[in-house]
């Protein structure tokens, strides 16, 4: 797991947490006085404000949800707020009430492995129910499970797979009067790790009006802030009843861990309640300002700048077929990402960043990419704007992410795509790779043999469609790891089409740049003589991938290689990804570059079929590369696995003809400092042109 390796304090949590807090209260309303209390800490003297049951008790500033001292294996417990309960509806009950609470928990495993898990809960029932230890959470037991007079609704934070319907050791999950969850989160893919000993934030937001139950995680590490958020429509009334008691359950089970609240902060929102007379004093004076201000600027510079934002608009809008996605307001994308928070990012590209998003009007929830500003005030970044929409709207595959629509207003440039909680596998492969020292039981299932070979599957069958099915003959440009999303099947879904570029018109084929781009690894070594992409560069991109995900090693590090006649202390030679699997291919050993976190499950013919099928693809001589046409053929069974040279062949340019040969250096890739640059790596020949 990764640890965090600097912590931030409760004081900055609470700060961060007491800001979004009273966002909320102006946006939702004005606080009343049903419930609302604030701990940025806890210790004795809080003892007589809250309830415990036995062993559960205040200690190192922090509540113990499950003892903490003597045996605390096979324990559970809970801590109830005491001094007020939380009502039902609101004021004028014409809605249920919306609250929010904010707090840090900390999960630290005893004796390196963690079980069970911790909740957050509202209910009608404070008592902690016997016998409700392990995979119970402190919530219920064999007997009461799935009954509706718990009258619960929690928030699970489980670190173990109890049972067949849990996910996994490592996700968040809204429960209703059940153990089993109604919805679960998963976190691995968010590089959120509850049991790492580290403080994880969380925010509960419940709007009464809407039913919205939103569930936002925030942990911090070296390599940044991760956020995930998890949302629900739940009726309360239907489960609970007036004056809800609000606390914590936890457990521990055969392994063991400290479950920890080490601050928490509860605010009831009632929408009843009208905005006071100093807010509209203070909203008059604020317009009256604004206004003056303003008034003469908007006059003097508004026919002029409408002007030119309507005339750029009208240019890119003709760009884009009128036949394509739908187009969004820019005010209906920022509602749906709060305005572009960064709680709500999922990660940031060469050309823009994609955030989370919820389309209320389609209930679904969106991948938003933003392009940046530097990109989308320049012609290429529109270019690459236009070329995304017009080639993924004519796209119909299941293997491809659908793209849903697009916006363009003022600077602004959107594009918005399906949503997968899953993540890119890029993600998924690397978190593997990290934890091979320590590898749980989750981890190696994950990415089984059966469920990798069925994404290379995928992914062939994309390209194949866009190289052979379309109506256009269309070039990807970036096929990676990172590219490729999956769903909750583990089904790969290829995105990410800001390169692509159609090259088959009216029948005739063009070229389709004439500058190198893509990601380097995966290039082919004519790309950096000809500058230009074809349906052989991205075979070969294929080829890399494929190595990818055999190996589970990343295409931009070196591997080292030792040969079996070297001694023991010697260091082995250090190749990159297509002349490591070679090599291997070429010994015979084509299980020696399985994933080692597969701990040798797999299909030895499909592996055997994937390193031959890899290696054809990343031939030198793009002439011996097969189509993806024929890639899908061998995967499916359908055509015999390619046999290329067990030696690499020299790279050769032009690649037919009888150029003299002159030696020059293999371009490799070497990252520093966040920079590309080329390294020498082996000698290989190319031909004067």
């Amino acid at each position: 797991m990764v640890h965090l390796a600097m912590t931030v304090p409760n004081t900055n949590h609470m700060l961060i947490f007491s800001c979004i807090a009273s966002a909320a209260v102006i946006i939702l309303g004005r606080s009343c006085s049903c419930l609302q209390f604030t701990y940025p800490n806890f210790n004795t003297s809080h003892m007589d404000d809250f309830s415990f049951s036995p062993g559960s008790t205040i200690a190192n500033g922090s509540l113990q949800i499950t003892p903490n001292t003597g045996n605390i294996s096979h324990q559970s417990g809970r801590v109830v707020y005491a001094k007020g309960t939380l009502k039902l509806w609101n004021s004028k009950r014409t809605a249920l009430t919306s609250f929010s609470t904010e707090f840090v928990l900390n999960i630290l495993p005893q004796n390196g492995t963690a079980g069970e898990g911790m909740a957050f809960m509202i209910t009608n029932n404070p008592s902690l129910p016997s016998n409700s230890s392990g995979q119970w959470l402190g919530l219920f037991n064999n007997q009461t499970d799935g009954a509706f007079t718990n009258r619960m609704v929690a928030v699970e934070f489980d670190t173990k797979k109890s049972y067949k319907d849990d996910l996994d050791d490592n996700h968040v999950g809204i429960n209703v009067n059940s153990i089993k969850s109604n919805r679960q989160h998963p976190l691995n893919n968010q590089s959120i790790f509850l049991a790492s000993g580290s403080d994880v934030c969380v925010q509960i937001k419940y709007d009464g009006t809407s039913l919205l139950f939103q569930v936002t995680l925030i942990q911090f590490s070296t390599s940044g802030q991760h956020v995930t958020v998890a949302n629900r429509y739940i009726d309360l009334s239907l489960g609970l009843l007036d004056d809800i008691y609000v606390g914590f359950a936890g457990s521990t089970g055969d392994f063991t861990q400290l479950n920890q609240i080490k601050s928490w902060n509860f605010t009831t929102i009632d929408h009843g309640v009208k905005v006071g007379t100093w807010r509209k004093v203070l909203l008059a004076l604020a317009t009256l300002i604004i206004f003056s201000i303003c008034l003469f600027v908007v006059l003097f510079m508004w026919r002029r700048l409408t002007r030119q934002r309507r005339l750029a608009y009208r240019n890119l809008e003709k760009m884009i077929d009128a036949h394509g996605p739908v187009k969004f307001k820019l005010k209906e994308l920022r509602r749906a990402t709060a305005n572009f928070s960064g709680t709500r990012k999922l990660g940031r590209g060469g050309f823009g960043t994609v955030y989370l998003g919820y389309i209320n009007r389609m209930n679904l929830e969106v991948a938003v990419k933003r392009v940046s500003t530097n990109n989308a005030k320049s012609d290429r970044g529109e270019q690459e704007f236009v070329a995304e929409v017009n080639t993924i709207s004519k796209l119909s595959h299941r293997n491809l992410v659908k793209l849903i629509g697009w916006c363009h207003e003022g600077s602004e440039l959107l594009l918005i795509y399906e949503y997968f909680p899953m993540g890119s596998l890029d993600k998924l492969l690397y978190a593997s790779a990290r934890e091979s020292n320590s590898l749980s039981e989750a981890s190696v299932l994950e990415l089984t043999w059966e469920r990798r070979y069925r994404i290379i599957c995928g992914v062939a069958s994309a390209l194949d469609y866009l190289h052979h099915g379309s109506s256009k003959r269309i070039l990807h440009r970036d096929v990676k790891a990172s590219n490729v999303m999956l769903d909750e099947d583990y089904n790969a879904r290829l995105g990410d089409f800001g390169l692509a570029r159609v090259i088959q018109h009216d029948g005739v084929t063009h070229h389709s740049t004439q500058a190198v781009a893509g990601t380097r690894a995966y290039m082919a070594y004519e790309s950096f003589f000809t500058g230009r992409a074809s349906l052989d560069t991205d075979v070969y991109a294929f080829g890399v991938f494929i190595m990818e995900v055999i190996s589970g090693r990343s295409p931009s590090s070196s591997v080292s290689y030792r040969n079996q006649d070297e001694g023991a202390g010697r260091t082995g030679e250090a190749m990159y990804i297509v002349d490591w699997i070679w090599r291997h291919y070429g010994e015979g050993k084509f299980f020696a570059v399985a994933d080692t976190v597969l701990g040798g499950v797999y299909d030895e013919a499909q592996v055997e079929c994937a390193v031959r099928l890899a290696v054809a693809c990343c031939h030198p001589n793009p002439r011996e590369r097969p189509s993806m046409r024929t890639v899908v053929q061998v995967l499916i069974g359908g055509a015999r696995a390619p046999d290329p040279p067990f030696v690499k062949p020299a790279f050769v340019w032009p690649p037919s003809g009888n150029q003299r040969e002159m030696e020059m250096p293999h371009v490799g890739v070497l990252f520093t400092g966040g920079r590309t640059s080329f390294c020498s790596m082996t000698s290989t020949s190319l031909t004067g042109r």
